[in-house]
């Protein structure tokens, strides 16, 4: 997975590819939204406890009864509900 987020071999092991364990103080506003059942979860979390740590302004929702990808699925309720909360907070 990391490999492909990155687009290359090797490049998953520069410091710069993944956000932690840094100084985030220059990252801007984050909305961090996680399914409630994914085992990702844990990261979402951890990438919103670190930016707090670091004074970044987060938001954090966890969307009740979804699974990984939840944004992969355009048809279901729940992919409306998180656009829609991502649609409120960028007009904010």
């Amino acid at each position: 997975m990391a490999r492909n987020y990155v687009g290359r071999a090797n490049l998953d092991r520069l410091p710069e590819a993944f956000p932690g364990g840094r100084d985030l103080t220059g990252c801007p506003p984050t909305m961090i939204v996680n399914s409630e059942r994914d085992s990702l979860r844990a990261s979402g979390e951890a990438c919103a406890d670190e930016l707090l740590a670091h004074g970044r302004p987060v938001e954090v929702r966890t969307e009740p009864g979804t699974s990984h990808g939840l944004l992969n699925r355009p048809r279901r309720t729940a992919f409306h509900q998180t656009m829609g909360t991502f649609s409120t907070w960028l007009s904010r």
